[in-house]
């Protein structure tokens, strides 16, 4: 875990240059691990170990799962993406849903003049599970221009409805407070805390929250829908320079004292589950205290 925070630490509070020669020393490092485990060991996940992991971390049929993930986090994955996705949608069954955050670009990008979102044709950058989701027949994506969302199943509508009409991402059109209401469950596969956007879910409703995660001025877009009509709408993206004050990982002890993250071993890495209600109250019960991600203690 202090590994994990340093690495944090570095890429959160350094200059961008710098930030990129660690993310580049960390994933060499990464690729070497990876090597010596897929070729000289001979490791592979099957679909059957995600599968089993799940269930152990109380997944069951009916549920609605939020998906962080990072392949090369956890070795090699037999059929990759496609294989933890078959995994997901067999753990919850029919009755289910399955969904991850597609998210299209980032705040620099947007200031840029790179607004034009089109919700069947920008892809995902957060990876390719996230694109598999995102392209599944019959998947529903959110129109929010900065945060959207791809779900599969019977509460993909629910959650995707409106969610553009907000004008920050994490209010109450948001997929994010929806699935507190639903009672769903987000799973991080082989990613840290850090990859987790609903730590975000308590800024968009506590009046006055004393950080100002928001860039100062809404940004115009234009979101393509999926018969080809433009909507323009204005919404306010997350400030860069705020962003790097965030200390994900200091918050784990927090949820770990609250009883709220279930671990399991997968490959090299980890599956945790959080039910995003426990997460969303256990977050507001800590700000009463003072502590937030800006300023864990």
């Amino acid at each position: 875990m202090e590994i994990s925070i340093l690495k944090e630490n570095l890429k959160n509070r350094s200059p961008v240059f710098f930030r990129k020669i660690v993310r580049k020393v960390f994933k060499k490092a990464r690729n070497l691990r990876n090597i010596y485990y897929n070729s000289i060991l001979k490791k592979r996940i099957t679909k059957k170990d995600i599968l089993t992991q799940l269930i152990n971390c109380g997944v069951k049929k009916g549920d609605t799962l939020f998906v962080h993930s990072s392949l090369s986090r956890i070795g090699r994955v037999e059929g990759g993406s496609k294989t933890i996705l078959d995994a997901l949608l067999e753990a919850v069954g029919s009755e289910g849903t399955v969904g991850a955050p597609t998210f299209w670009g980032s705040t620099s990008i947007y200031l840029d003049g790179n607004t034009v979102y089109d919700v069947c044709n920008s892809p995902s950058i957060l990876g390719s599970l996230t694109e598999k989701i995102r392209n599944y027949k019959g998947a529903k994506r959110s129109f929010s221009p900065s945060h959207s969302a791809a779900f599969i199943g019977n509460n993909a509508e629910y959650l995707t409805k409106n969610h553009h009409l907000d004008k920050t991402p994490f209010y109450l059109n948001s997929p994010y407070l929806k699935m507190i209401k639903i009672k769903a469950k987000i799973v991080l596969i082989g990613v840290s805390l850090e990859y987790m956007t609903s730590f975000h879910t308590i800024e968009d409703i506590i009046p006055n929250f004393p950080y100002k995660v928001y860039y100062k001025e809404p940004i115009n877009f234009t979101i393509i829908d999926p018969n080809r009509n433009k909507i323009s709408v204005k919404t306010f993206v997350h400030c860069p320079e705020v962003g790097r004050q965030r200390q994900c990982l200091k918050m784990e002890k927090y949820l770990n004292e609250a009883g709220i993250i279930i671990k399991k071993r997968l490959g090299l890495g980890e599956v945790k589950i959080i039910e995003a209600a426990k997460l969303h109250y256990t977050l507001k019960d800590l700000y009463k205290k003072g502590i937030t991600m800006y300023n864990p203690k």
